[in-house]
């Protein structure tokens, strides 16, 4: 977590090799943030791109003392919030449908998965998230609770509850 703070420090101070740093470095953390939000991939991929535009316009507001990656994840919220708030007022899609023309040859970004599809079906969004964190993103449970700001208790026990919830639905 700490090299997100000094990469934000240093986006602060000017150093555009930061944003590439930064974005390699938390992406995986930002797409499995926001997916259980989204439910097409481009949507995702476009609030991910959104996201490291608005670190950019926003970058004066960040303090040192702050968690970076939180603050980075609560952009990325905000910003599929926004998101979908703008799409209401456009036709509804049905999701299921709109979660069938998902196809994508990309590895972790492929939400067109039948365990992906099935974890955005059974869990709630805070369980997918932690379990998108760790299982995508490869965060630790520590990591993964400083980035929510959640105890790392409770990370532990979302994520118990996510994979027994996957084992019940997964059983022949």
């Amino acid at each position: 977590m700490n090299n997100v703070n000094t990469l934000l420090k240093e986006i602060q101070q000017g150093k555009q090799a930061a944003l590439k740093t930064l974005y390699d470095t938390t992406r995986l953390a930002v797409f499995a943030s926001i997916i259980p939000y989204l439910y097409d991939q481009q949507l995702a991929e476009d609030v991910m791109q959104e996201t490291y535009l608005k670190v950019l316009e926003k970058i004066d507001s960040y303090r040192e003392n702050l968690n970076g990656m939180n603050w980075l994840l609560t952009i990325a919220k905000h910003t599929a919030f926004d998101l979908l708030k703008h799409r209401k007022h456009e036709a509804q899609v049905d999701r299921e449908t709109l979660e069938e023309t998902v196809a994508s040859d990309r590895d972790v970004y492929d939400l067109s998965s039948p365990i992906i599809r099935i974890a955005k079906k059974v869990l709630a969004n805070d369980e997918q998230t932690i379990l998108f964190l760790y299982a995508l993103g490869e965060y630790k449970h520590r990591e993964i609770a400083t980035m929510l700001k959640i105890p790392i208790g409770t990370v532990l026990w979302k994520y118990q509850t996510a994979i027994k919830k996957m084992k019940e639905v997964l059983k022949p």
